[in-house]
């Protein structure tokens, strides 16, 4: 990258200007001004000067800022833990990414020019072409499992993803490592930036407009930039908007009449001009009052306009490139989010905030994360100590990432995630968080650890199952502040079921109650057999009012669900005690108020619920 570099010193910038003056010719006479017109008009052209230098400065610090973002751009693009590799027509590789490299098991100057498609595995490569051709029809992106067959080494599934870029660049694919079922589905991948700014004055004009007989003095230049002859700009200012772009022209009318009005004193205005070429030209554009007539109204302005083309580029395509690179950012499914040193959200992807939204919590730029992650989520205090070392670690360089070793489940208790911190290696020391939505695979292993400690005759949990279920849900409640409800349920009446019916039907019954209350239940509500007919629901982050409203669903069901065995049906009730988390110290101490109010239930005539907060 080249910038243009200004005269080292004001003797070398004097000499440059001296000579530019020489070969412009004769300047403009001002020789019907008075000394005082003169002297502001020096005046005004002093502070046109100290406003230049203060511009060029001001454009140094942009070169800067924007040299320090193409080189963290090229960082985040070669150190992104997705491999990027970008194929023309052919299917040859004409640009890769350090991870892409590293997936396909050779150097990156070594694969340069070498066909992509050779690495997959001869079984889909089909595929793989036909994932290049619908791309490229659809003009959609496309995505799908390969496996990538490398001499020497063993088979690499990845996930990739297939982007249509154009004619001239090809395709974009992504490349993700997802042999191991616990890793990231999709890492963050940076945009890929090469960006040529170059940002200097070319161009800088001074004017002088006698408004009253519309008068115009130009200096030369401006013409020169347009393509025109002077003479071609015409001597009024009427003349010169002419070339004002029409999209324009409304807004710097109403500021010249709000000047000539006695409104406003001065304006700046950035605004496009045309050229004789049809091309179009974006100046900075200054002026000022100098001189009103008896009756307020301007009768002088003069100003500056300065060519700021080569800004507006810039700052067009430094928009690209950061709508460019969050688009990339937001179609990589997993959960994403960028902090710095300090540990606090730079950036979020898309499925960050689609997870937030769901899970009722707010991730806002400027939060920290490990708070956020404390409030939100369900942390025992060992993670987060490792969670805190492991960060400190990644940032000190200490570790080349870190992954908690067990996931953590959200406060919503739908969802389970996998949290691995990676560093980005830039001077900010900015690292990236993801989180890998383990749920199914939460909820599976869940399942299968229910399978193995349910009550075989009825599907509900078995007694010592729920009640170390109850403890840990309990302390979690306790912990975070979160509301918890307890059922105690028996059967009313049910030894004249056994009795009358015979026991094969008073276990058809247990069975039918289970699974009539299982249906009234929530995802996280569980249900235990404490023994005989007598059974126990677990309600967590549930309020008094939930409780009782779930409650009586369970009364209403069970009225509604006899039980048929034979040709007979059996219609049967259940009395409820409910308990409500308060100051109790354990689970013990919550069942037993929860089983007194169920013998209150029995006492005051059965079929009914009874708590422990109030009578109902």
């Amino acid at each position: 990258m080249v910038f243009r570099k200004n005269p080292p010193d004001i003797e070398s910038m004097r000499r440059l200007a001296t000579l530019r003056l020489s070969e412009r010719g004769n300047v403009p006479a001002v020789a019907d001004l008075d000394i005082k017109q003169v002297q502001h008009l020096l005046e005004e052209l002093e502070i046109h000067q100290i406003e230049l230098e203060q511009q060029n400065e001001q454009l140094n610090t942009v070169r800067a800022q924007l040299e320090q973002a193409l080189n963290h751009g090229n960082e985040l693009y070669d150190f992104s833990p997705v491999g990027s590799v970008l194929i023309n027509t052919d299917g040859a590789i004409t640009k890769l990414n350090l991870s892409g490299a590293q997936l396909l098991g050779a150097e990156r100057a070594r694969l340069l020019g070498s066909k992509l498609g050779l690495y997959v595995a001869k079984a889909q490569r089909a595929q793989f072409n036909a994932m290049l051709a619908h791309a490229r029809a659809e003009r959609e992106s496309q995505t799908g499992e390969l496996l990538l067959q490398i001499d020497g080494l063993l088979p690499l599934s990845v996930q990739a993803k297939v982007v249509w870029i154009g004619t001239t660049m090809g395709w974009q694919v992504a490349l993700i490592d997802v042999s191991e079922r616990r890793r990231l589905e999709a890492q963050l991948r940076v945009s890929e930036e090469r960006m040529t700014l170059a940002l200097s004055a070319v161009g800088d004009w001074v004017w002088d407009w006698q408004v009253g007989p519309d008068e115009l003095t130009m200096s030369p230049g401006y013409a020169e930039m347009l393509g025109f002859s002077r003479k071609d700009l015409g001597r009024t200012a009427s003349d010169l908007m002419r070339f004002v772009h029409p999209d324009d022209k409304p807004q710097l009318t109403k500021i010249l009449q709000d000047c000539i009005s006695g409104a406003a004193q001065r304006y700046t205005l950035e605004h496009r001009v045309l050229g004789k070429d049809g091309s179009t030209k974006w100046v900075l554009a200054r002026g000022a009052v100098v001189q009103r007539s008896d009756d307020g109204k301007a009768s002088r302005l003069v100003g500056t306009l300065v060519d700021i083309s080569n800004r507006k580029l810039t700052e067009a395509e430094l928009l690209a490139a950061a709508q460019f690179q969050q688009a990339v950012f937001d179609s990589i499914s997993a959960q994403i989010v960028v902090l710095d040193h300090a540990g606090c959200i730079l950036q979020t992807n898309a499925a960050w905030q689609n997870y937030a939204s769901q899970c009722k919590y707010v991730a806002s730029l400027g939060q920290d994360y490990l708070a956020l992650l404390a409030r939100n989520f369900v942390v025992d205090p060992a993670s987060m100590d490792a969670l805190v070392a492991g960060m400190a670690a990644v940032v000190a360089g200490e570790a080349l990432h870190f992954r908690l070793a067990d996931p953590v489940q959200c406060s919503c208790g739908s969802y389970w995630f996998t949290i691995k911190f990676t560093p980005v290696h830039d001077a900010a020391n900015r690292l990236v968080v993801t989180h890998e939505d383990v749920s199914e695979l939460k909820r599976a292993e869940l399942a299968s650890v229910a399978l193995a400690n349910v009550d075989h005759l009825t599907g509900a949990l078995s007694r010592q199952h729920f009640m170390n279920l109850a403890d840990q849900e309990m302390a979690r409640s306790q912990r975070y502040e979160l509301p918890l409800v307890v059922l105690m349920l028996d059967l009313d009446h049910f030894k004249l079921v056994n009795d009358g019916y015979g026991h094969a039907a008073g276990d058809a019954v247990l069975q039918s109650f289970v699974q009539t209350v299982k249906s009234v239940l929530r995802e996280s509500d569980v249900i235990g057999r404490l023994g005989g007919e007598e059974f126990a629901v677990l309600l967590p982050n549930t309020t008094q009012q939930g409780g009782v409203v779930l409650a009586n669903r369970i009364l209403e069901s069970v009225r509604a669900s006899p039980v048929a065995v034979g040709d007979q049906r059996i219609a049967y009730s259940v009395s409820i005690g409910a308990g409500y988390l308060d100051k109790q110290k354990t689970f013990a101490e919550l069942l037993g108020q929860c089983d007194e109010a169920l013998y209150q239930a029995k006492h005051a005539g059965r079929d009914r619920l009874q708590s422990n907060w109030q009578d109902l």
